[in-house]
C-alpha cells in the first residue's frame, strides 16, 4: 500500500512539474536581483528550477541526517520488544529476579506500562512489596487503568481492601475493565461490604469478568 501511495504521489508531482514547465516555457518571465550594487538577471523558469533543486538538496541532506537517527530508534524499539518478551517468559517460568531486571528496560511506548506491571508482579512473587509498589508508581498517567489494577492487586495481597477500592475508584481509570470489576468485587467481599457487592454480579456476567 505504501509503495502504491508513493508511486501515485510521484506521478502527480511529475504531472504538476510538466504543466509548470510548459507554462513557463511559453513565457519565461524576467527576474532581476539587485543587492548592494550587484545585479543578476535571469528568467522565472530558471528561478523555479533553482528553487526545486535547492529543496531537493535540502531533502537529501535531511534524509542523510535522519537515517542514523531512524536506525537508532528502530534498534532501540527492537531491543525493547526483545526485553519485554524475554522478561515475560522469565516471569512465566518463575525466574522472578531476572524478569524484574529485564522488564523495566522495555521502555518503548505502551510496552513500558505492561513491562512495569509484570515487573511489579515479579517483585510481589519474590515477596518484595516495596519494589512492587515502586514499579507500579513508575507507570505513567496515560495507562491509569493498568496502574490502578496493579495497585489494587498489591493492596489485596497485603490485605488492604479499602486501599484497593481507592485505587480502582481513580477517575482516570474509568470505566473499569473486566479485571478491574473482578478486583472490585474481591475488595468488597474482603471489606464485608455486601450491599455494594450485591450490585456487581450483573456487570461481572456481562463483562465475563469471572
Amino acid at each position: 500500500m505504501n509503495l502504491f501511495r508513493n508511486l501515485l504521489v510521484w506521478i502527480l508531482l511529475a504531472i504538476i512539474g510538466a504543466l509548470a514547465w510548459h507554462l513557463l516555457a511559453q513565457d519565461p518571465g524576467y527576474v532581476l536581483v539587485r543587492y548592494r550594487g550587484w545585479d543578476y538577471t535571469t528568467n522565472l523558469l530558471w528561478v523555479s528550477v533553482a528553487v526545486v533543486a535547492t529543496l531537493l538538496v535540502l531533502w537529501l541532506l535531511w534524509a542523510l541526517v535522519a537515517t542514523p537517527l531512524r536506525a537508532w530508534r528502530q534498534r532501540r524499539e527492537r531491543q525493547s520488544r526483545e526485553r519485554l518478551g524475554t522478561g515475560l517468559e522469565a516471569l512465566h517460568q518463575g525466574h522472578y529476579a531476572r524478569a524484574e531486571k529485564l522488564l523495566p528496560q522495555a521502555t518503548d511506548g505502551s510496552d513500558a506500562a505492561v513491562a512495569r506491571l509484570a515487573a511489579a508482579r515479579a517483585a510481589l512473587a519474590r515477596g518484595d512489596h516495596a519494589a512492587a509498589r515502586s514499579h507500579l508508581d513508575a507507570i505513567d498517567a496515560d495507562h491509569a487503568l493498568t496502574r490502578a489494577i496493579g495497585r489494587a492487586e498489591l493492596a489485596l495481597a497485603e490485605d488492604r481492601p479499602t486501599d484497593a477500592l481507592v485505587a480502582l475508584d481513580d477517575p482516570a481509570a474509568q470505566p473499569l475493565s473486566p479485571r478491574g470489576l473482578a478486583l472490585r468485587a474481591e475488595a468488597y467481599a474482603a471489606s464485608r461490604r455486601a450491599a455494594d457487592a450485591y450490585a456487581l454480579p450483573g456487570a461481572l456476567r456481562q463483562q465475563h469478568a469471572l
